[in-house]
């Protein structure tokens, strides 16, 4: 007897559960990745380099690598963009900017890596829904030309100092 109404029971909320289910509707935006591989390619700017003759004094800065992660951006496939980006959020948070080799260590190169850091941390791409698009595109662009003017600052200083070495 308390078996049979321990199974109408369970039976009782099986059906509940499964009646609710199917009352649930399922919103799914379809997001035209074709459209954001052609901005990806077409809108975005190239993304500069540092200048090879000073890659040693780069190279004392540890986390120089993981930074310039930003370069693969552009030749990453759009459905593919989710993972390196989310990665390059963890990983930007992980760098601290006290920690800038002395050469490198100059209030524009710190100023401008934590322009880019926040750009980097702005960007949502687990919400690419088509309200969202128009924002993500900015912000895409943005850590692009936020790296750009990273390494731009980077070469400036070190070939200054190589300039002022040169002029002594």
């Amino acid at each position: 007897d308390i078996i049979m109404k321990l199974f109408r029971l369970f039976f009782f909320l099986l059906i509940i559960g499964c009646s609710s289910n199917n009352q649930s509707v399922s919103i799914t935006s379809s997001f035209d990745y074709d459209v954001l591989d052609s901005f990806i390619k077409d809108s975005l700017p190239s993304t500069l380099d540092l200048n090879i003759n000073y890659s040693d004094v780069f190279d004392q800065w540890k986390d120089i690598n993981l930074i310039n992660t930003v370069k693969k951006i552009p030749l990453i496939e759009s459905k593919q963009l989710n993972f390196p980006i989310n990665l390059l959020k963890t990983d930007i948070l992980k760098i601290n900017d006290k920690n800038i080799p002395h050469a490198l260590n100059h209030p524009q190169v710190i100023g401008r890596f934590r322009v880019l850091k926040t750009d980097i941390l702005k960007i949502n791409i687990d919400d690419l829904s088509s309200e969202n698009y128009r924002i993500f595109k900015t912000h895409l662009k943005d850590i692009v030309n936020s790296y750009n003017a990273f390494v731009n600052t980077m070469n400036l200083e070190v070939s200054q100092k190589d300039d002022k070495i040169i002029l002594n």
